[in-house]
């Protein structure tokens, strides 16, 4: 089974962003502490600018800061701006459609996959951006007023 990391490293980036206001952070440095390819990381912060989360501005001063106060923003936010489909990743092909009247191991998976999406989901609405990073300088977790603008 392949595993996406993408929705951890958004989260990563997310809350490295937070930790750093009101300073804007570029996608070079968030690669360096992120330790993600920049590339990748210009990726994800690209789909985070466009769900809102994130504000971007270019040129020399540029990067990115947060669009609005971390405590504004949940993990499951940030999973439907870079995630696509479900939050597990599980191969639910069901090979044995033939006895399906004398086998339920692809319904039970099923159902159970169901079910665990569900919870992550809420689990991922219930926590803030702000519940998951300490600012670097004993700053607000705020977004800059002018990101709301």
């Amino acid at each position: 089974m392949s595993k996406s990391t993408q929705l951890v490293t958004a989260c990563y980036i997310a809350a490295f962003v937070g930790s750093r206001y009101p300073a804007r952070v570029n996608s070079d440095r968030i690669a360096e502490v992120v330790q993600v390819h920049p590339t990748r990381v210009r990726r994800i912060v690209s789909k985070l600018v466009k769900a809102g989360i994130l504000v971007s501005q270019r040129g020399g001063n540029g990067g990115v800061v947060l669009a609005r106060d971390a405590a504004e923003i949940t993990l499951g936010q940030i999973h439907d701006a870079v995630q696509a489909g479900t939050v597990l990743s599980l191969g639910l092909h069901d090979p044995f459609a033939d006895w399906k009247d004398h086998c339920f191991v692809h319904a039970t998976f099923e159902r159970l996959h169901d079910e665990l999406e569900e919870k992550v989901r809420a689990d991922l609405a219930g926590i803030r951006l702000s519940d998951v990073f300490k600012p670097w300088d004993g700053g607000t977790r705020r977004a800059p007023a002018q990101a709301a603008e």
